[in-house]
Parts: structure tokens; sequence; C-alpha cells
């Protein structure tokens, strides 16, 4: 699934989070690919990792394809880099 936005913030979250959720009903693969993406606040981080966590209750996989430095320095200064497995 590829983002749309150039924002992946608190703004986007609620629609996102339906988003994610179908295609956690209807696929056991969820790749989401985050190449358009400039920025991203805590709560887009933390959808992310609950989304991982129900891919793994699920024994779906999930995986965060895209990461430009920017986005993935945003992780490694929230802590959620090793969780979101990047």
């Amino acid at each position: 699934m590829k983002l749309e936005s150039q924002n992946f913030t608190i703004y986007e979250v609620e629609e996102l989070k339906e988003k994610f959720l179908e295609e956690l009903d209807n696929n056991d693969n969820i790749e989401i690919d985050l190449s358009g993406i400039q920025k991203i606040d805590m709560p887009a981080i933390q959808l992310l990792i609950s989304l991982k966590k129900s891919c793994a209750q699920k024994n779906k996989s999930f995986e965060l394809t895209n990461i430009n430095e920017n986005i993935y320095k945003a992780f490694q200064l929230s802590g959620c880099d090793t969780p979101l497995g990047v």
C-alpha cells in the first residue's frame, strides 16, 4: 500500500487507520510504501507500530519500504526504528 500524501501526521492517522484495517483484513502480507512521505509525527509512528503488532497477532507479514532518510531519522529519534523493524 503506497501512502499518497507527503505528510503522515495526526491529521491523516484516522483516515489511514481505516485503510490499514482494510488491508489487514484482505491481505496476508502488509507492505507500506513510505516513498512519498516527507513528514511524520508520533501518532503516525504509533499507528505503524499498532499495525505491526496486529499483523504479528494474525500471523501476517509486515514491512515498511522506501523509507527516506528524514523519516528514518524520525524513527531513530523516537526510538521506534527497532520496534518497526527498520
